[in-house]
């Protein structure tokens, strides 16, 4: 019996990452259609003409774009000199480097907390929910596929992995504060979105910890000074973000910010809406409920557990997560006194998608130790491979958007090309084709004098040392 049970558990667990892996595939060869769009112009122009460091100190001046996130500046910057092929890379490098922080990050969880946990189960959780985060981000194009809308959004969520892998690893060194210190200044740099939830992670872990340390926790003491360290360097990052002069001119399109009852008030019903619409939503309750299958069919009998302590820890991981939700949207209350554009919310819906997994493989994992008959282990199993039909269908979904990705960048190379010849042909000026609105995903492109995107198309203009006449499609 235990030999079949292993072989079972065996199955299961390569069904379920051949799965998820195909679809992180699907997604990383998406990213060979990647190309530049709107802000990333402006970004190639200032590389190009005044360099990395001048384009970096725009932070005090350039209010073109937004080099007040200087982490976007950084990144953007190390993979300009590779031109497409660096774009290109750019989304499987991450996908990979994601998952492996989250892989981290688990096997430290369950180093602290005591919950066995082996790293190819670590493995599945984290591609299950890189791959649903990506899935389910309300705009994909924007959040993954424009360089910008990327490294401002989503390359964040690839480095706090990191930073709480670091803080939670109880190997203390000097080497290791310095490190962290440098990756938390990176890492809450990239947007205000991103860096308040951050800070919020960080903060609540340094109180955990200082609380745990006065109760002579090894691992709340081997951890703490790693935490405080984290959140100062992200509050600093915060503070960079927020009082950048650049920042300060921009914040004044905006009018008055929310008073702090209506920010209150603002972001209270925003995240109610956000969860309330998480809740409701059957991909995501069927997310829920795969995690729970592979909690139950993976793992075995090991010890008695305490309900209470159990419900417990669901509460909190649902509460943690209404919480982040709530950081994540509170800039954009703030400022606007409205919802983030689409492609900010991949942040929260990472953030609903880990609460999903986590509390869907905790579930499964309590009744395997409360009550697993022969009759509810095959049931399991069999309901396991049924449901599994689920991420396969949503594969054949992302499988659509190759021929609509592709399309739009032979649409781009073939005006790249335009481009060049004419510059090669030592001409003045050069019609191009605006591939505007709706076929890059609702990314500005390129506009002639007078429209909103001649910003742009001025930035492009810098960029390739040639005039355009703008053709609108």
């Amino acid at each position: 019996m235990p030999f079949e049970r292993e072989k079972i558990q065996k199955l299961a667990l390569t069904a379920g990452l051949a799965v998820f892996l195909i679809g992180l595939g699907v997604y990383a060869y998406l990213g060979i259609h990647f190309r530049y769009w709107a802000d990333d112009w402006c970004y190639n122009s200032d590389f190009r003409n005044l360099g990395f460091f001048e384009t970096l100190r725009g932070y005090a001046y350039n209010v073109t774009y937004t080099p007040s996130r200087y982490s976007v500046t950084i990144l953007a910057g190390m993979f300009y000199p590779l031109g497409v092929f660096g774009l290109q890379i750019l989304i499987p490098l991450s996908l990979l480097l994601w998952t492996w922080g989250l892989v981290r990050l688990f096997k430290n969880i369950s180093s602290i907390s005591g919950f066995s946990l082996s790293t190819s189960q670590a493995t599945l959780l984290s591609v299950i929910i890189v791959y649903f985060s990506i899935y389910l981000a309300p705009h994909l194009y924007q959040s993954l596929y424009w360089n910008t809308g990327f490294f401002t959004y989503t390359f964040p969520l690839v480095l706090t992995p990191w930073v709480l892998t670091l803080v939670t690893n109880q190997n203390t060194s000097n080497t290791k504060l310095i490190l962290i210190a440098l990756l938390s200044l990176l890492a809450g740099g990239f947007s205000e979105a991103s860096n308040t939830v951050l800070v919020s992670i960080l903060a609540l872990y340094t109180v955990i910890a200082f609380v745990g340390s006065q109760y002579k926790k090894v691992w709340a003491q081997k951890t703490f000074v790693s935490a405080l360290i984290a959140l100062m360097f992200a509050l600093i990052a915060m503070a960079l973000l927020v009082f950048a002069p650049t920042t300060q001119i921009r914040a004044e399109r905006y009018g008055e910010p929310a008073s702090l009852p209506e920010l209150a008030t603002l972001v209270f019903n925003f995240t109610r809406a956000f969860v309330t619409l998480s809740l409701k939503d059957y991909e995501q309750l069927l997310i829920l409920f795969l995690a729970g299958l592979f909690g139950f069919v993976l793992n075995s009998k090991e010890r008695e557990i305490s309900i209470p302590k159990m419900l417990g820890l669901g509460i909190g991981i649902f509460a943690l997560a209404v919480l982040l939700v709530a950081a994540s949207l509170t800039p954009s209350a703030y400022v606007e006194r409205g919802l983030p554009i689409e492609r900010t919310l991949i942040i929260p819906r990472h953030i609903m998608v880990f609460a999903f997994v986590a509390l869907g493989w905790i579930g499964g994992y309590v009744l395997r130790q409360l009550y697993a008959p022969t009759w509810l282990q095959a049931t399991a199993m069999i309901a396991l491979f049924v449901t599994l039909a689920f991420p396969i269908f949503t594969l054949f979904a992302a499988s659509k958007n190759i021929p609509i990705y592709s399309q739009r960048a032979q649409l781009w190379d073939e005006r790249e090309a335009t481009i060049l010849s004419a510059i090669s042909n030592s001409q003045e000026r050069v019609e191009v084709l605006a591939i505007d609105g709706a076929p890059v995903g609702g990314i500005r492109d390129f506009d002639p004098p007078g429209k909103t995107g001649f910003w742009i198309s001025r930035c492009a203009m810098d960029y390739y040392g040639i005039r355009f006449q703008v053709t609108l499609p």
